[in-house]
């Protein structure tokens, strides 16, 4: 099961949705902040998972609006998206990453341009830790739900980590 496809059926778990409305509390959750979930891949994966059968859909009529057709998870569906939850925070998954795929092949560049790249990457992750922990200190209710807690505290440590990461490997290999 993709992730689109998890992050739909969890959020349809919560409650019944037309797609604007989940298109809606993906933006009020910053879920873009930590997932890759386009606004128009939200129709195409509900669709997907209404042919698969995990969802089905009804039309629902509000007054001085149009028809509109909302999605719920079927039963049988739940016990899934709790068992791919639980293999989702209990498996390691090797995530490959572009920079990754850059250091792999950064000896084609010369020492002074691996550098640079390197000093951009870290103020870039200085920029995105100010950003995370704004958001933060923003959010209501994060420092009382631990699962929420856990969204802005996560990646920060991620980008402590990978910023002393860059820091000891340019000292040693360029300040020899």
């Amino acid at each position: 099961m993709t992730q689109i496809e998890i992050i739909l059926l969890s959020l349809l778990y919560e409650k019944d949705y037309y797609a604007y409305e989940i298109e809606s509390i993906i933006e009020k959750r910053n879920m873009r902040e930590w997932t890759d979930i386009g606004f128009s891949s939200i129709y195409n994966s509900l669709n997907k998972l209404e042919k698969k059968g995990f969802i089905d859909s009804r039309y629902e009529k509000e007054y001085g609006s149009p028809k509109r057709k909302v999605y719920f998870i079927k039963d049988e569906t739940k016990e899934l998206v709790r068992k791919e939850i639980i293999k989702m925070l209990s498996e390691f998954k090797l995530n490959c990453s572009e920079f990754d795929i850059g250091m792999a092949f950064s000896y084609l560049l010369s020492k002074e341009e691996l550098y640079n790249a390197l000093i951009q990457h870290k103020e870039n992750l200085i920029k995105r830790r100010e950003f995370v922990l704004k958001k933060y200190n923003q959010h209501p209710t994060a420092y009382k739900r631990p699962h929420i807690k856990s969204l802005f505290e996560r990646p920060i440590l991620f980008i402590d980590t990978e910023m002393d990461w860059i820091e000891k490997f340019i000292n040693e290999n360029f300040y020899e």
